[in-house]
């Protein structure tokens, strides 16, 4: 019961955040096991040998299923024009940089807006990173062209600082679309494009999650009513069949 839970509140979050730009969604994935861990990671190394010895499983009842993994899907979603100068679409295996007060964040969120000094920042206020650091585009008459390059009116300011990692199950998220990084990104990126005026929306199928959503209902549900049965019938085994006469 406590796997669906956790389960339906990996759901419940991809449908809240299905209309969010460039949202990844998230899987949760758990399997059975034989066996129960009952030691911490620094108890004494014979602790698990005391526990199969002392505990033997009770008939042919399994133990129970535990937690695997809570993956993210870096599929790329639907493009959606918008005309917005500072809106990039980053189309392939790779990531915007942005600095925020924790240090550099990746993501694929594309809406980027200009502070009061004509910056390139997002949502939150973080800056976009170019090659030379934060891209200064002195107003909204600037373009990007397909590799990144900014540029304003004829004059070359930056590149829009792009990156990639061997492997994205090293990147975990931070809030809605910032992630950080377990690993270094590869000297060079994979091959990208970016396309201004464009926003990549979240790739959440609504209705795929919904009907995993009752799935995950009729689970729970399901593994209640056995959590009463089995409650009832230790109960009548204490209360009839072990009363003394």
């Amino acid at each position: 019961m406590l796997i669906q839970r956790r389960k339906m509140e990996t759901i419940t979050n991809n449908i809240v955040n299905a209309e969010t730009t460039a949202y990844k969604k998230e899987f949760f994935t758990s399997h059975t096991f034989d066996e129960v861990l009952a030691i911490r990671i620094n108890d004494r190394r014979d602790g698990l040998t005391h526990w199969r010895h002392h505990n033997r499983p009770v008939g042919p009842l399994v133990l129970g299923t535990q937690p695997d993994q809570l993956y993210i899907d870096f599929t790329m979603g639907a493009l959606e024009g918008t005309e917005r100068p500072a809106d990039f679409a980053l189309i392939g295996d790779a990531f915007f940089v942005v600095q925020t007060p924790g240090g550099e964040r990746f993501t694929k969120t594309g809406a980027f807006y200009l502070d009061s000094e004509a910056f390139l920042v997002d949502g939150e206020g973080n800056f976009l990173l170019g090659q030379n650091g934060p891209i200064n585009v002195r107003g909204l008459n600037f373009r990007v062209d397909q590799g990144g390059g900014v540029w304003v009116e004829e004059e070359f300011i930056d590149t829009i600082r792009v990156v990639s990692f061997e492997d994205n199950e090293s990147l975990r998220r931070q809030g809605s679309n910032l992630y950080f990084s377990l690993e270094e990104p590869l000297a060079a990126p994979n091959p990208y494009t970016i396309a201004q005026g464009f926003l990549e929306m979240s790739n959440v199928d609504v209705g795929r999650e919904m009907v995993d959503m009752l799935a995950m209902f009729r689970a729970y549900e399901t593994n209640q009513r056995i959590l009463t049965m089995i409650d009832e019938t230790v109960g009548r085994a204490v209360n009839d069949i072990g009363r003394l006469r």
